[in-house]
């Protein structure tokens, strides 16, 4: 097959211990990098550039990988690869699917309705189970209209997860980064603690209702306050192990990302350089702005 993107040179020194590899908390490698991975897949080893310029190598070896931890608001072009199949059939993975309907604030993201037939796709290959759904991030906002926010898309979206069998979904609220002022003419607003333990309650006791269980992300004073709110560990020793399909599970130790994060510990292969063409508003990463439509076109 052919190269859609050149893989820079490997370093020397390839970091070939027993992990699980996240793909990945810094860009949505499945929707816009997923003939780089594969192709470094394929070669057993992944580089990466950290927050600082520095190149990491990454060795992806059966040996070395106890499984993939995939993240993305669109799995589409992923799934159309039939070297993702094979990967699948050889590996532990689960699967982070964020779905929000916000569309003003995600002008690079598919209409829902194409999303949505994306999750049937991925349940149909890999089953419920592995599948955990993001409602990610809670916004209040304000564009050309009122002051609103994307809340009531949880309760749109709740039956089609439980007719899935989907069984977990992870949440937050959105934080309020300084670099997100500097993006369009939306104005964010902040919920205070109140707001958000009301928000929460009532998402609580619809989830329940359907066997779904509900984790808060970075937000351990709001699980206190929220009777059966759990505290969400993206990276989840107890999920990984119960889906574990090659008896390659080991212990994990925890090694949160940011206050508050309960997450253990696994190698993400994504990079900030390479920008996401979702251009989400909210977004902590690099998205890219100016023009969603020719950056798809660019890096798909």
């Amino acid at each position: 097959m052919s190269r859609h993107t050149q893989l820079p040179l490997f370093p020397q020194y390839i970091e070939n211990k027993p992990q699980y590899i996240s793909v990945s908390r810094r860009t949505d490698i499945p929707r816009f990098y997923h003939h780089s991975f594969l192709e470094a897949w394929q070669q057993g080893k992944i580089t990466y550039k950290d927050n600082y310029g520095t190149t990491h190598a990454v060795s992806l070896l059966p040996r070395d990988v106890l499984g993939y931890i995939f993240w993305s608001k669109d799995y589409e072009p992923i799934l159309k690869d039939p070297r993702f199949k094979i990967l699948l059939s050889e590996n532990n993975a689960i699967f982070h699917f964020t779905i929000n309907h916000c569309s003003e604030l995600e002008p690079g993201l598919a209409p829902l309705p194409e999303r949505l037939e994306t999750l049937h796709e991925l349940v149909d290959l890999v089953g419920p189970k592995r599948i955990i759904w993001r409602f990610d991030p809670i916004c209040r906002y304000q564009g050309t209209g009122p002051i609103t926010d994307n809340c009531s898309s949880f309760y749109s979206l709740l039956p089609i997860m439980t007719a899935l069998g989907i069984k977990h979904c992870f949440f937050s609220f959105m934080t309020h980064y300084a670099k997100l002022k500097k993006r369009s003419p939306i104005v964010f607003h902040h919920f205070n603690m109140v707001e958000k333990q009301t928000i929460s309650s009532a998402m609580v006791a619809a989830a329940k209702d359907v066997s779904i269980g509900l984790y808060a992300c970075c937000d351990p004073e709001l699980v206190d306050l929220v009777p059966t709110l759990r505290s969400g560990s993206c990276i989840n020793n107890q999920i990984l192990a119960s889906t574990d399909r090659f008896n390659r599970h080991l212990p994990l130790s925890r090694k949160p990302t940011r206050k508050g994060c309960k997450c253990y510990s696994a190698r993400d292969v994504g990079s900030y350089n390479q920008q996401c063409g979702h251009g989400c508003l909210y977004c902590y990463a690099n998205p890219q702005l100016k023009s969603p439509k020719s950056q798809l076109n660019r890096i798909t």
